[in-house]
């Protein structure tokens, strides 16, 4: 008897770990059906682009609102999800607009179970509008922008996590399901969900916003990023098997466009959710036919998980680093053109000549290696015009002057300023090593030959500091030469090297 209770045992245990993963499985197929259906409608033809104010964009809130129902979420104000705001067309005449359309976001409430948390909020939005139609295409092809990834995707996971909240018998904190309209316009609907303060500001302790989480399957990850906005964020980032998640820091910038910004400039701590930019972003090609189900319903999951944890702590503390607005990698690369102002001397060793200031010049490319949005390598190439005054020899008293053009190829390490970094533009300093290759030169004494006297090859170092602005940098330089640009033989015991200062301009696509 005993050993038969045993074995029976072990079949039960059996029974009931393959029953486990069996009833997961089955979840993640039903949620990977009820993402695809809420996608493919927003994303169909039918819906033409659901740019805000047309009668695509309505049908789509409509739907959205009937998914809210279908949860069994609140009206945000008690009697309606709509809440409509308008949008005005700017004309050459200020103040008189074009025209005023409707916007309007689409909000559900799952009330809180807690008597003192419930009158806290979490937010978790996600833009359901997209571009619409495009312009100027001939007949018979794709002319609808359907936003497949951008952002029926985010959409779609909003409505799931509505439903599987509620399913689980909500959180001790209120939690806010947002459909914003006119994301692509500007932000008109998150901006207008704070401005007409729709929930205590005060009382909302995260803004979390789902855009393009569609392609993880392409990607390979899922990028959080605002992790430093909350106090002791790791705590509540769930354990998973079935995704691969990276939190990213974030980059102060007043020019980026996500819905995160409104809430960050609010002071509100922020968390940008997304599979990256793999799909045709902005694009006609964004169709469903891209899509990873199943990593939208890992997703689902994961945030949810995140949001329950969130959602019933006690203690869901902003750090203060909120101030900010998109999220880098790592490393990031990044090149474009720029240009050199400023003047250029001879230093000379031993009184050998008089040297004087003369006009410097340069148009080339810089590329930019940034490393965890403080520390920047620059390699470059330049076309240089560099100027000479000076007198021809000791005693002589008049000025000889020198143009040279030469190649030169800088390498730069940057440091961005930790504390000026905080701001809206970044402050840094940096050091220059540079390789300069003189492809021909000038002077209008016939007693001075260029090529007799100088000679091809210089190297030199830099130092120098400057400000970033998003794209734009500009900075000021000091440059040394470090090889005498005489020929062996040459004034033997004297010799010249140069020292230029600039203005540097560079712009990065």
């Amino acid at each position: 008897m005993k050993k038969i209770s045993f074995l029976s045992v072990l079949f039960l245990l059996a029974g009931v770990t393959t029953l486990l993963p069996a009833q997961e499985t089955d979840a993640r197929t039903a949620s990977r059906i009820r993402l695809r259906e809420h996608l493919s409608y927003l994303a169909s033809d039918s819906l033409a682009g659901r740019l805000i104010g047309t009668e695509g964009n309505l049908i789509a809130g409509e739907y959205i609102a009937g998914c809210f129902v279908d949860a069994g979420l609140d009206e945000y104000n008690g009697t309606s999800f709509f809440h409509y705001f308008d949008v005005k067309i700017p004309s050459v005449v200020p103040d008189i607009p074009i025209a005023v359309i409707e916007g309007c976001n689409v909000i559900g409430v799952l009330p809180g179970t807690h008597p003192v948390l419930k009158d806290e909020f979490i937010v978790i939005g996600a833009h359901f509008d997209h571009l619409g139609m495009a312009a100027g295409r001939m007949e018979g092809n794709d002319s609808i922008y359907n936003g497949a990834d951008d952002n029926a995707s985010g959409t779609a996971v909003l409505i799931e996590l509505a439903g599987l909240l509620k399913e689980q018998g909500g959180l001790s904190r209120t939690v806010i399901f947002a459909a914003f309209d006119g994301e692509e316009q500007g932000l008109l609907g998150s901006e207008q969900f704070l401005i007409d303060s729709l929930f205590p500001q005060n009382c909302i302790r995260t803004m979390i916003s789902l855009d393009m989480v569609g392609y993880y399957r392409t990607s390979g990850v899922l990028k959080i990023a605002g992790a430093g906005t909350i106090e002791n964020f790791r705590d509540f980032l769930p354990r998973t098997k079935a995704l691969k998640v990276r939190t990213v820091p974030f980059e102060i910038s007043p020019f980026t466009a996500t819905d995160t910004k409104p809430f960050a400039s609010a002071g509100i701590p922020t968390l940008y959710i997304t599979t990256g930019s793999r799909s045709p972003y902005h694009k006609v090609e964004d169709q469903e036919d891209g899509i990873d189900y199943d990593g939208m319903a890992a997703v689902s999951v994961y945030v949810q998980n995140m949001v329950t944890a969130m959602g019933d702590n006690i203690s869901v503390q902003p750090s203060g680093n909120y101030s900010v607005l998109h999220y880098v990698p790592s490393c990031t690369f990044s090149w474009g053109p720029a240009v050199a102002l400023g003047t250029n001397r001879f230093v000379h060793t031993r009184g050998a000549l008089e040297g004087k200031t003369a006009f410097y010049a340069s148009l080339g490319a810089d590329f930019r290696f940034l490393w965890k949005g403080f520390l920047e390598m620059n390699p470059g190439i330049n076309l240089e015009y560099i100027g000479a005054r000076h007198a021809a020899y000791p005693g002589v008293s008049y000025m000889n002057r020198i143009h040279m053009c030469a190649l030169n190829v800088p390498l730069s390490l940057r440091v961005y300023l930790p504390e000026f970094n905080k701001l809206p533009v970044g402050i840094y300093a940096w050091l220059t090593t540079y390789y300069r290759y003189y492809i021909a030169g000038q002077t209008f004494d016939p007693d001075f030959v260029f090529s007799d006297v100088f000679r091809r090859h210089e190297w030199g170092l830099g130092v120098g500091i400057g400000v970033r602005a998003s794209v734009f940098q500009v900075g000021f330089e000091t440059r040394w030469g470090m090889t005498g640009l005489f020929r062996p033989g040459v004034l033997p015991g004297y010799n010249v090297k140069n020292s230029t200062q600039t203005i540097r301009f560079s712009y990065f696509f």
